[in-house]
C-alpha cells in the first residue's frame, strides 16, 4: 500500500464530534429511527439527513446519537461544520477533506491540492474503515458528495435547514426533526431548574414553554437564565416576557428569550457578547476576542466561559479552542451591538488583529516583501515556521475576507491594509473568488482615500487575479489603469510591476514581440532602481518568452541567470522553483531529458515544501510534457491528469492547455 494511504499509528482514533448538550430530552423515536437507518447495507455507507427549522435541535440530536452509537464505529468519528449561514458563505468541501485527511493520520505533504485528488484519496483511505461522519449545517448536496466515505460499514449524518433532495440519488434517507412536544420540553427545563420550581406554578411553566415554542435553543437559554437565579419563580420570567412583548405572537418570540438573558449579563460579559456580534466572521477564538475587548487572554476566556454557561456561545474545534454562536444567537448579538456606540471600536480592534496576524504569517511566507513588523500584540498568533503560517491562513481565511468586507465602509484604510497583508495567502493558495472580492474592495477603498499608489497596487493585483483564470480581456485594461495611476504620481516601481503584468498578458496571447518588450522594460526599470529581485523576475519572464517563441537556447541563458541571482538572494524560493520548471522546458526541447527531469523533480519538491498548489501543477504539467517527449505515455497521463485536476480546482487558465495534451495521448 502506498505511503499516502498509511495511517499514522501514533495518532489517536479521531473522536471529533462535540459532546451532546447537557439535559438532552425527548427524541427517543428519532434516536431509534437513526439506529435503523444507519444499519450497514450493500450499496455504500448510509447517509441520513436531519432536517428542520433553525434552533430545533438537529445538531443536538445528531451528537446525542453519535455518542450513543460510538461503539459501532471503531475507527473514529469525524465532524465538520459546513457553515450554511456563515457570513462569508458555506465551507468548501476541499477544505473539509484536507482537515479530515489530517485527522485520519496523513501529513500535509501527503494531502493533494486538487479537490478531485483529495476525494479519491479520502475514499481510498476510508475503504476499509468503520467511521461516522457528522456534517453539520449543510447547504447543498454538492457540498456533501465529495465527503462521502467508501466503506459500507461507515455512516454519514447530515444536518440541514432544508431537505437536500438531490442526495436521494446517493441513497440518502431523510428524517424530519420537529419542535419538542410539551413533555420533552418540560424535561429539558426540569434538567436545568429542577422539578420543584416547574411544579410550583404549572400555568407559568406552560406559558414559558409556549414562549419557547418547543425550540431547544430557546429552552436552553431560558433554563440557563433561571438556573443562575435559583430564588426566581418561573412566573417572574414569564411576567417579564408578557410585559415587554405583549403584542408579539409567542411562536415567533425567540428574540425575546434572548433579550432577557442578555439583560441579565454583567456589563463586562454583555460587552463580550456584543463583541461577538460585531466580529465579522462566524467563528473566532479567545485571542481575537481579547484584542477586541483590550483585555488579557485569560480575562477574555473567563468572560466567554460565562457566555458558554448561559448557552449563548458554543465551544467548537478539536480542543474547544474555537467559539461559535448559533446563527439565531449571532443575529441577536449583532442587534445588541448595533445599539452600542462602542461597536465600531470593537470592530476596528478585530480588524486590526486580523491585519497584524496576516502580517505575522506573511513575513514567514514572503520575506522578500520587506514589510514592516506588525504592531506587537500579546494575543497575536505564535507562528514558528512556514507550515504554521500557512495553517493560520487556512484557518482564518474566511475571517480575513469577512474583515475586509466589514471594514470597507467605516475603516477603508484598514480594509486596504488587511487586503494587502492577504497577498501571500492568495499567492500560494489562490482562492480566486475570495481574492477578486478582496482586491476589488481594496482598490475602491484606496480610491476613496485619495491614495493613487494604493489604488494602483490593488488594481494591479485585481488584474493578476483575472489573468490567472484566463480573463485577459479584463486583465489588460486593469493593468492599463494601474499604469495611468503610477504614471500620474511618478511611481517607477509601480510602472515596473505593470510592465510585468502586461508582458504576462501578451505572452499568454502569443504576442511575443510585445511580451519581450514589456519584460525587458521591467528588467531595465528595476535594474535602474537597484531592485535585484524584481529585475531578475524580468529575466525570468524573458526566459518564458524565449521558451514559448521557440528559442530554447536563449531561454537557457535567461533562466540560468535567474536561478543564480534568486539563489544568491535567498528570499524568493517560489520564483526560483518556477525558473527551474522553465529551464526544464528549455532543456527538454534541446534533448537533455535527464537534466530536465532533475530540474522538475527539484521544482516539484520545492513547490510542495512551499505549499503552492499552482506551483505543483506547473511542475507536474511540464513533467508530463517531458514524458510525452520521451514516449512514456503512462507516466505522461499520470502527471498531466494530476496537473489538470489542480488547475481546474484553482480555476487556472492552464487547465485547457493540459486537456489538449491529454487528448493527444493514445
Amino acid at each position: 500500500m502506498s505511503s499516502l494511504h498509511t495511517r499514522q499509528p501514533v495518532l489517536p482514533v479521531p473522536r471529533q464530534i462535540p459532546a451532546g448538550p447537557a439535559g438532552f430530552a425527548g427524541r427517543a423515536g428519532e434516536l431509534d429511527r437513526l439506529d435503523l437507518l444507519t444499519a450497514p447495507g450493500p450499496d455504500g455507507p448510509p447517509v441520513i439527513v436531519l432536517t428542520g427549522v433553525g434552533g430545533v435541535g438537529k445538531s443536538a440530536l445528531a451528537r446525542r446519537w453519535a455518542h450513543r452509537a460510538a461503539g459501532r464505529y471503531p475507527d473514529g468519528q469525524l465532524y465538520a461544520q459546513l457553515g450554511a449561514f456563515d457570513p462569508t458563505g458555506p465551507a468548501d468541501p476541499a477544505d473539509v477533506l484536507a482537515e479530515t485527511l489530517r485527522a485520519l493520520g496523513l501529513a500535509d505533504a501527503q494531502i493533494p491540492v486538487a479537490a478531485a485528488e483529495r476525494t479519491a484519496l479520502f475514499r481510498s483511505v476510508t475503504a476499509r474503515l468503520s467511521l461516522l461522519l457528522m456534517l453539520d449545517d449543510a447547504v447543498s448536496a454538492a457540498q456533501i458528495r465529495p465527503l462521502l466515505p467508501a466503506s459500507a460499514s461507515s455512516a454519514v449524518i447530515v444536518t440541514a435547514r432544508w431537505r437536500l433532495g438531490a442526495l436521494a440519488l446517493d441513497g440518502a434517507r431523510f428524517l424530519p426533526v420537529d419542535p419538542l412536544p410539551e413533555d420533552a420540553a418540560t424535561d429539558l427545563l426540569r434538567h436545568r431548574i429542577g422539578d420543584a420550581r416547574l411544579g410550583a406554578d404549572r400555568e407559568a411553566t406552560g406559558s414559558l414553554l409556549r414562549w419557547c415554542a418547543g425550540l431547544p435553543v430557546a429552552l436552553a437559554v431560558s433554563g440557563a437564565r433561571l438556573a443562575s437565579r435559583p430564588r426566581w419563580p418561573v412566573r417572574r420570567m414569564v411576567d417579564e416576557l408578557n410585559r415587554d412583548n405583549a403584542s408579539l405572537p409567542r411562536d415567533i418570540s425567540l428574540t425575546t428569550v434572548f433579550d432577557l438573558s442578555y439583560r441579565d449579563l454583567s456589563e463586562p460579559v454583555a460587552r463580550c457578547y456584543r463583541a461577538l456580534g460585531v466580529h465579522p466572521g462566524a467563528e473566532n477564538g479567545v485571542p481575537v476576542v481579547a484584542a477586541m475587548l483590550e483585555v488579557t487572554a485569560d480575562e477574555a476566556a473567563a468572560l466567554l466561559d460565562q457566555l458558554v454557561e448561559a448557552s449563548l456561545v458554543d465551544e467548537t474545534g478539536a480542543d474547544g479552542d474555537r467559539l461559535r454562536l448559533h446563527d439565531l444567537v449571532r443575529r441577536h448579538a449583532r442587534g445588541c451591538a448595533d445599539a452600542d456606540p462602542e461597536s465600531q471600536r470593537l470592530l476596528r480592534h478585530a480588524c486590526e488583529w486580523y491585519r497584524d496576524g496576516a502580517a505575522t504569517a506573511g513575513r514567514l511566507l514572503t520575506g522578500y516583501r520587506n514589510r514592516p513588523a506588525p504592531m506587537s500584540r500579546p494575543t497575536l498568533p505564535d507562528l514558528p515556521d512556514r507550515a504554521a503560517a500557512l495553517s493560520w491562513f487556512d484557518a482564518e481565511r474566511h475571517n480575513l475576507v469577512a474583515a475586509v468586507l466589514a471594514a470597507a465602509m467605516p475603516f477603508p484604510l484598514l480594509a486596504w491594509q488587511i487586503a494587502d497583508e492577504c497577498w501571500p495567502m492568495f499567492h500560494l493558495r489562490r482562492h480566486h473568488a475570495d481574492r477578486t472580492i478582496v482586491d476589488r474592495i481594496a482598490a475602491e477603498c484606496a480610491h476613496r482615500l485619495g491614495d493613487p499608489a494604493g489604488e494602483a497596487e490593488m488594481v494591479k493585483r485585481l488584474a493578476w487575479a483575472h489573468y490567472d483564470i484566463g480573463q485577459f480581456e479584463e486583465a489588460e485594461p486593469l493593468f492599463g489603469r494601474a499604469m495611468e495611476l503610477s504614471t500620474e504620481i511618478g511611481d517607477r516601481p509601480g510602472l515596473g510591476g505593470v510592465h510585468a503584468g502586461l508582458g504576462a498578458v501578451a505572452l499568454a496571447r502569443g504576442e511575443y514581440a510585445r511580451a519581450r518588450e514589456h519584460s525587458a522594460t521591467q528588467h531595465r526599470i528595476f535594474t535602474e532602481l537597484g531592485d535585484v529581485r524584481s529585475a531578475t523576475l524580468g529575466l525570468l519572464r524573458l526566459g518564458m518568452v524565449a521558451n514559448e517563441s521557440g528559442q530554447p537556447a536563449d531561454a537557457v541563458t535567461y533562466l540560468r541567470q535567474t536561478i543564480t541571482l534568486l539563489s544568491g538572494l535567498g528570499v524568493d524560493p517560489y520564483n526560483e522553483a518556477v525558473a527551474h520548471v522553465e529551464l526544464a522546458r528549455a532543456v527538454t526541447v534541446l534533448g537533455d531529458h535527464d537534466a530536465a527531469r532533475r530540474e522538475l523533480d527539484h521544482a516539484l519538491s520545492e513547490m510542495d515544501r512551499l505549499g503552492s498548489a499552482r506551483g505543483r501543477a506547473q511542475a507536474l504539467h511540464r513533467r508530463g510534457e517531458l514524458h510525452l517527449a520521451a514516449g512514456r505515455a503512462t507516466e505522461a497521463s499520470r502527471d498531466l491528469t494530476a496537473a489538470e485536476e489542480i488547475y481546474t480546482r484553482l480555476a487556472d487558465v492552464e487547465a485547457g492547455q493540459v486537456r489538449r495534451l491529454l487528448d493527444r495521448l493514445p
